[in-house]
């Protein structure tokens, strides 16, 4: 849980002191104040990055030099956390003192599930955005999944920048390099395409009790898996594997990238069995990714036995109240949960300030 953030030089802000409670808190205020702002040194310092900013320098003030977000936290590993830029040095992470040398060991540290408008491209967009984000989620709880994701594309670029050796020298043929290269990629391939399949099994299950325990019209959502192999065993695998990579050489030199692997994998997202993509509404889009969001925390708590931080950025938009309703239910049962608005009236309308014991209203002026 955070329990309170400092910001300086962050975006629009100089400096700016926010205090968080437990259960619902909702950042109110006009657009343009700063309420996303507040989400997103919240999720740099989890991730490292912004999760709409292209580069650290874009979230510095206009005029400055740096930037520092000073986070406080309870019932996790630490307890202050440090994210500090400076221009032309680029970003450091110190927690609890602690200098953070590999941003890798930063991801997971704070449970956190964030939404936000742009995650309209999740549903509604091409598969490499599901499976960014399906790569972001599993990594929060799996270390071993993010190293042997971050291995996997150091190695599939060092083998892509070979081919196009290879294509510059006209040499169309299996050598010894590339099976080098591919002898240290199909076992990590084969690692993260059968945890994909398995965390999608999990979402599976918990959608199908979030939209029977949520809805009554008897609507569900779903994930379909499409690994780039599909193969019983990891024998049967790496038989695949190496013969595609042999017979498609030729193709791959030419086009001068690999072919094959799990950035070939595909995510599907259905509706009552319908792909959503082609048969959803906006809203219904926005209905689907908060759903999948809930599960997102259930399977955090599940596997690590701790309960997620909810940032929900712009919750209302798009949804109707009656469904606004329904899910607002659920999270008013949530630990912590961060919700930006711009109209207080949302709160009444959509039943969200029913229990104002449990409701932390913090107003962001410019």
């Amino acid at each position: 849980m955070i329990t309170k953030i400092k910001l300086k030089n962050f975006r629009i802000f100089k400096e700016k002191t926010i205090d968080f409670s437990p259960g619902v808190n909702i950042i109110l205020g006009k657009n343009g104040v700063g309420k996303t702002s507040v989400l997103e040194a919240i999720y740099f310092t989890a991730f490292t990055k912004s999760f709409k900013a292209p580069k650290d320098i874009d979230m510095l003030k206009e005029g400055e030099d740096f930037f520092q977000i000073q986070s406080f936290w309870e019932d996790v590993l630490y307890e202050h956390a440090q994210a500090n830029f400076l221009k032309g040095q680029g970003k450091r992470f110190i927690f609890d003192e602690e200098n953070m040398k590999r941003f890798s060991d930063i991801i997971g540290v704070f449970p956190i599930v964030f939404q936000s408008p742009e995650d309209f491209k999740v549903t509604a967009g091409a598969n490499m955005e599901r499976r960014i984000y399906f790569d972001r989620f599993i990594s929060q709880i799996s270390k071993s999944y993010l190293d042997d994701l971050m291995r996997y594309q150091r190695l599939l670029k060092m083998r892509n920048a070979y081919l196009k050796q290879l294509n510059e020298m006209k040499s169309y043929s299996y050598d010894t390099q590339l099976d080098i290269y591919d002898e240290q990629l199909y076992p990590l391939a084969y690692k993260i395409s059968s945890l994909r399949q398995k965390y999608c099994e999990m979402f599976n299950r918990e959608l199908e009790e979030l939209y029977q325990s949520t809805f009554t019209n008897g609507s569900i959502g779903s994930i379909g898996f499409i690994p780039f192999l599909k193969t019983e065993n990891e024998e049967n695998f790496i038989a695949e594997y190496m013969s595609e990579s042999k017979n498609n050489i030729d193709k791959e030199i030419i086009l001068k990238r690999t072919m094959q692997g799990c950035n070939y994998d595909k995510f599907n997202f259905f509706r009552n069995e319908r792909p959503l993509i082609h048969f959803a509404s906006q809203g219904e889009h926005k209905i689907w990714m908060t759903m999948l969001k809930l599960a997102e925390g259930t399977i955090i708590k599940k596997v690590h036995k701790k309960d997620a931080i909810y940032l929900l950025d712009d919750l209302f938009a798009e949804l109707d109240v009656s469904n606004t309703q329904k899910i607002v239910e659920k999270i008013l049962n949530m630990k912590q949960v961060l919700i930006t608005t711009t109209d207080s009236s949302d709160l009444r309308l959509r039943d969200i300030n029913k229990d104002e014991k449990a409701l932390n209203i913090i107003e962001i002026c410019q």
